[in-house]
């Protein structure tokens, strides 16, 4: 993979990993979530941080 989005999706990762934990904390402690949402929120989660990824990478025309 290509060093610069890898380094993108990290920055990615950093940023929506921490919204991730509090969600699924607040999920698991005082408003119980479904199964079915749960797996649905942590694919959305997955996909927002390779899709900010894939968008912040910077590709050389030339």
């Amino acid at each position: 993979m290509n060093e610069k989005l890898k380094e993108k999706i990290q920055e990615s990762l950093s940023s929506v990993l921490p919204i991730t934990v509090i969600v699924l904390l607040i999920s698991i402690t005082l408003v119980p979530m479904e199964v079915g949402t749960l797996t649905l929120f942590l694919t959305g989660a997955f996909l927002l941080i390779v899709g900010m990824g894939f968008f912040s990478w910077e590709r050389k025309c030339r």
